[in-house]
């Protein structure tokens, strides 16, 4: 594990230590899941937007393609593809 230094404003640190209360945490493991919220966060919402695959959020977060859907469904995401998308998965399957 790699040790970095950041700033923080004022409002970072009060939500960590909301945090470090609420789940009797100390600071760094705070800190850690608010990062780790943030990215599966942020990797949801590139999911959202079409920008990326469920094979791509299975990499990045380093889970399988069911925790992947379980993720995206905790968070109220209903998936990226369209009636169009489906219909040509269909097409392209029933070729092979």
């Amino acid at each position: 594990m790699i040790t970095k230094s950041i700033r923080m404003p004022d409002d970072l640190l009060e939500a960590i230590t909301v945090v470090e209360k609420e789940e009797k945490i100390e600071e760094t493991t705070a800190i850690r899941k608010l990062i780790k919220i943030g990215y599966e966060t942020y990797i949801s919402d590139l999911y959202k937007a079409g920008k990326l695959s469920l094979a791509d959020i299975s990499r990045y977060l380093g889970i399988n393609q069911i925790e992947a859907l379980e993720l995206l469904h905790s968070r109220g995401v209903k998936g990226n593809l369209d009636s169009a998308d489906v219909m040509r998965s269909l097409e392209n399957f029933a070729r092979a």
